[in-house]
């Protein structure tokens, strides 16, 4: 079972040799990602890029998904990828984020 670092565990999932974490956004040290991986020796071994500095992940994960950015509505806005899943922010940026390093793919602003 895994550990939280700051709040409670809202998801995780185990991609390949790392698990995936959302905690809490509520509460979370500022300025920090709420969406992180661990290695399977418990270690963190990144930490989710943010789309604008101090923002969190409010919104649940899709697992397995990209964004599309030839979409021209919201029916073709996500696309499946096996490298990647897609989260949405309290500041209403859309991202993918890469399961190897926790760096944003691509970005939308979605308000």
């Amino acid at each position: 079972m895994e550990k939280a670092i700051h709040t409670d565990i809202l998801e995780s999932k185990r991609i390949d040799s790392i698990t995936v974490v959302r905690e809490n956004p509520d509460n979370y040290p500022k300025g920090k990602s709420n969406i992180y991986a661990k290695d399977i020796d418990n270690n963190v071994i990144w930490s989710a890029e943010l789309p604008l500095i101090g923002d969190t992940y409010c919104n649940p994960i899709q697992w397995n998904k990209g964004i599309n950015k030839d979409a021209i509505s919201w029916d073709d806005f996500f696309s499946e990828s096996n490298n990647s899943f897609v989260v949405s922010s309290w500041n209403c940026f859309t991202v993918s984020i890469d399961y190897k390093n926790g760096k944003i793919i691509h970005k939308e602003l979605t308000k």
